[in-house]
């Protein structure tokens, strides 16, 4: 690759890095609805054959949700914003999900989980944008239900390279009756699970691949992780600061306008 060409990458990834950590900390999602399909079409631009393409796209999301989270759930934290009673079953649940879920991925092809992935966003977003009920109390909970929350919410989580907060999210709000602010603040400690074992997955099947090259740990790669993850802490953190000072309406149209978006492309548009 030459020089411009690098520098522009570098480039794309710096932008995708501050969208996606601002929206990660001001939505309580991992970042990557958006960061997903950046990758996937730099991925595709350098030669890289699409259904690994795809893979890495993947495992590389979730390596850098897992420390980005790390910062936005300690952010909620102080805000006193996380139900650790819902989050801590639901995220160990999720952790065995995430885990399957990459095993899942590592062996589909791309004509599958591309549109799995599209798919998936927009149907999140219509319901988001149909409106939530008011709190009217503690909602449908208990250890079995946020378990059997936690194991959807990881497998999906790990097939499609998300932290998963753009699914679980419209859980807490519609199944668990959560105010938005404390829905928000539980799924960014939630996906620290998630996140874990899908990242799991990715690396182990990752290594079986030997025709990724260098460059490669497992299925992430290294360049994408450092140039994301540093640009997206930082701004998840403002991202955290916004969301506790917007309404809850205001969320849940941005969260859903942009899924939608980035869901049509990844089905119609990207190769």
């Amino acid at each position: 690759m030459v020089e411009t060409d690098l520098l522009l990458l570098i480039g794309i990834l710096l932008l995708t890095g501050i969208i996606a950590g601002f929206f990660a900390g001001l939505l309580g999602v991992g970042g990557g609805f958006l960061m997903v399909p950046v990758q996937y079409l730099l991925l595709v631009q350098t030669g890289i054959d699409p259904t690994f393409a795809i893979r890495i796209a993947f495992g590389t999301s979730l390596a850098v949700v897992f420390p980005v989270s790390c910062v936005a759930a300690m952010a909620h934290q102080k805000r006193n914003a996380i139900d650790w009673h819902a989050a801590i079953p639901i995220g160990l649940a999720g952790l065995a999900g995430g885990f399957a879920g990459g095993t899942f991925a590592s062996h589909l092809p791309v004509d599958i989980l591309k549109p799995l992935f599209g798919i998936l966003i927009i149907i999140s977003a219509i319901r988001m944008m149909s409106g939530t009920p008011e709190c009217r109390g503690h909602g449908r909970e208990g250890f079995c239900a946020w378990t059997l929350a936690g194991v959807i919410v990881g497998i999906l989580s790990g097939l499609l390279g998300m932290g998963g907060g753009i699914i679980l999210v419209p859980i807490l709000l519609l199944l668990f009756n959560l105010p938005i602010h404390r829905a928000v603040g539980t799924s960014s400690a939630c996906i620290l699970f998630f996140s874990f074992g899908g990242i799991s997955a990715y690396i182990y099947h990752g290594f079986m691949i030997e025709s990724l090259g260098t460059g490669f740990f497992g299925y992430i790669d290294i360049l994408q992780w450092v140039i994301l993850t540093g640009a997206m802490i930082p701004f998840s953190r403002a991202g955290v600061a916004t969301a506790h000072r917007l309404p809850a309406d205001r969320l849940r149209q941005i969260f859903a306008t942009i899924m939608i978006g980035v869901g049509v492309a990844m089905i119609c548009i990207l190769p």
